[in-house]
């Protein structure tokens, strides 16, 4: 798994927003502004004002936490690497993210050598068919763009204990990616067991 954070984001357009909401006008990014930010938008639960500022990822993961992340997305975009144009063309895009069983991990990994001897023994199968056998491991590559909101939805639902731990897993690389200043928006969000 793999998250890289591609944009700078800020909290002065939130700040902005709560500002022209009361016609206070903009606290600023300092300590007054993000306690105003806090208050808002974490306390009193004003968080529409959170869909100011935006993350940009660029995320790998695997097929099963790509089915989990589809659920319970709310404000999000994203753009999946096709498995129909990708996957043929460079059988080393197909890799797998290995479960926490070593026996499914043995099958996992020879499921997916054989796939990819099937590309190189078969170059008349075509990439639709093809990508019919990729397994629930399978790591696809996208990049995804959340609003602040959206992600403090993607952590309450995702960082549960009750989910899969690939999406767990995801969700804090995510969290560890964003800058630090930006943590207080999300740490209630994120759970502890």
């Amino acid at each position: 798994m793999r998250v890289t954070l591609l944009n700078d984001p800020t909290l002065e357009y939130i700040d902005n927003a709560i500002g022209f909401c009361w016609n206070k006008g903009p606290y600023g990014t300092g300590e007054e502004g993000v306690a105003r930010i806090d208050r808002v938008c974490n306390k009193f639960k004003h968080a529409s004002m959170l869909r100011f500022t935006s993350y940009i990822f660029e995320l790998e993961m695997s097929t099963s936490a790509l089915l989990e992340f589809s659920r319970h997305q709310v404000g999000i975009n994203l753009a999946v690497m096709s498995t129909r144009y990708c996957t043929k063309q460079n059988p080393d895009l197909i890799t797998v993210e290995l479960s926490n069983n070593d026996k499914v991990n043995t099958l996992l990994l020879k499921h997916t050598a054989d796939i990819v001897q099937f590309i190189v023994d078969n170059p008349t199968v075509s990439n639709d068919d093809l990508k019919l056998l990729l397994p629930q491991g399978f790591i696809y590559r996208m990049q995804v763009q959340f609003n602040a909101q959206s992600l403090q939805h993607f952590f309450n639902m995702r960082s549960a204990k009750s989910a899969h731990y690939h999406i767990r897993d995801l969700a804090q690389a995510i969290y560890d990616t964003l800058p630090p200043e930006h943590h207080f928006l999300f740490d209630d969000c994120m759970s502890d067991t």
